[in-house]
């Protein structure tokens, strides 16, 4: 199976340039990194769906916290196993913390898996030549508190120097206005956007010509409106 990125530029020799739509954690209002999120987001049609990963103990858990009692906690072995059933959707495993990439790759091999996952969230430069040997995606994640909208062109060409496979950027929504999409046709980059939860908000980013993926709690909309937008 082609990565989750291959996937998104093939569309581009055939169809309308369409965003892949992604359950966000919690979809459909489900709790957050849920077992029922899981089974929610496999049944929604949606390509892909995110979850937040920490470590305790040599375990991976699906949580966005670090907590003193994991004894409820869903597992990423648990959701690699429901998923593994589901082999079209992919899995955007948002580390919580660095140096957990290794890890995850090695999980999601015992499960068939490697080629469906991607990385957000924190990924060190120092771990990106363990996934560029992998069949695992990784997309430069960017938040506001980091980078103005200004800054854009040179972070981008910074990751750049560092991962020369990687070519989309994951933005807040809140980052997102027309200088950003300029910078992002420039340098030859797509987004992926987080966390879009509003109709107006799906119309108006479906549109931009450069969001590659939206991620979003309220996918069965995202899915409609992508239907009306591009019949796809």
């Amino acid at each position: 199976m082609k990565s989750i990125t291959e996937q998104i530029y093939a569309r581009r020799a055939d169809v309308p340039f369409y965003p892949v739509i992604t359950a966000h954690s919690g979809c459909e209002k489900t709790p957050d990194n849920s077992i029922e999120h899981i089974k929610t987001a496999l049944a929604s049609g949606a390509e892909m769906f995110e979850i937040d990963i920490n470590e305790c103990d040599g375990t991976l858990y699906l949580t966005h916290d670090p907590r003193a009692d994991y004894s409820n906690t869903p597992t990423l072995a648990q959701c690699f196993e429901l998923a593994s059933a589901h082999p079209s959707i992919c899995i955007n495993c948002d580390v919580k913390s660095f140096g957990l990439t290794e890890s995850v790759v090695e999980l999601a091999k015992k499960y068939g898996m490697e080629s469906r996952i991607l990385f957000t969230g924190s990924v060190a430069p120092e771990e990106l030549p363990g996934l560029n040997t992998s069949a695992s995606d990784w997309w430069l994640s960017l938040w506001c508190s980091d980078h103005e909208p200004e800054d854009l062109a040179g972070a981008c060409e910074t990751y750049r120097n560092l991962n020369g496979l990687y070519q989309i950027v994951n933005l807040d929504q809140k980052m997102v206005n027309d200088q950003v999409i300029r910078t992002m046709q420039e340098t030859g980059h797509t987004l992926s956007i987080w966390t879009v939860n509003k109709e107006e908000d799906l119309y108006r980013l479906m549109q931009t010509g450069v969001t590659a993926n939206i991620t979003t709690r309220i996918p069965l909309a995202a899915l409609r409106i992508r239907k009306e937008i591009f019949g796809i």
